[in-house]
């Protein structure tokens, strides 16, 4: 259990880092490895282990400050979107779409 635990911190500390730099891609392949040591160290607990509990928790705790962040983040690149400067607009219409035999001449 133990073992399963300490590779559990260190990928959730590797998703966590993805996730604070901006790499959501890249957090993806660190979120599979840690749902799946997850899955591989609950199912070598019995049922009714206090250990269950705790990997839920941690679990919950990681899902939740992942949302957090990633939405935290997308509400920055938003701001930031927003302060860049506007298109100026054009000093006359486009000209309207012309017909193939207008262009003879």
């Amino acid at each position: 259990m133990k073992s399963g635990e300490t590779e559990l911190d260190v990928l959730a500390g590797r998703l966590r880092a993805r996730v604070a730099e901006g790499r959501y891609g890249e957090a993806q392949l660190p979120l599979q490895e840690y749902c799946r040591v997850l899955r591989k160290t609950a199912g070598g607990l019995p049922s009714g282990d206090p250990g269950l509990g705790r990997l839920e928790d941690d679990w919950r705790r990681l899902l939740e400050e992942t949302r957090r962040r990633v939405l935290a983040g997308r509400a920055h690149a938003f701001v930031r979107l927003a302060r860049l400067p506007k298109v100026l607009p054009l000093y006359r219409e486009p000209c309207p779409p012309r017909h193939t035999w207008e262009y003879s001449g």
